[in-house]
């Protein structure tokens, strides 16, 4: 009985580091798919309002003109880095740029963007 006791309790630990791994992974690909689809919604908002917007990084601080700096919230705790600022244009096209999708300051996820439909690739 102490034996198979042994064998489950080292099958467990084989087990759940794996499966908190694999939720990690969940949550940010939640996350990600949060963010592409609010970037999809202004690409479509600025296509109606024919007004451009400019997706800058979380916490950064948005001009005055017009308010057409835009930064789109994350679930609590999740942050979004852009290596540019990211132009969607009153036609809803977007110019090319990266984004780093981070939470408790580490990259948990690179995202491209390159064909002008504002359709984010993850690269790693």
């Amino acid at each position: 009985m102490v034996i198979v006791l042994a064998i489950m309790s080292l099958g467990v630990a084989l087990v759940v580091p794996r499966g908190a791994t694999a939720l990690d992974q969940v949550v940010v690909h939640s996350v990600f798919f949060d963010f592409q689809r609010q970037v999809s919604d202004l690409r479509a908002t600025a296509f109606a309002d024919q007004q451009a917007y400019t997706l800058v990084s979380s916490g950064a601080a948005l001009s005055d003109d017009q308010g057409q700096d835009t930064v789109v919230p994350l679930r609590a705790g999740w942050v979004y880095r852009v290596s540019q600022p990211i132009t969607i244009s009153a036609g809803g096209l977007c110019s090319a740029g990266a984004v780093d999708l981070m939470n408790l300051g580490r990259v948990a996820a690179h995202l491209e963007t390159r064909d002008g439909a504002c359709h984010f690739v993850r690269t790693r």
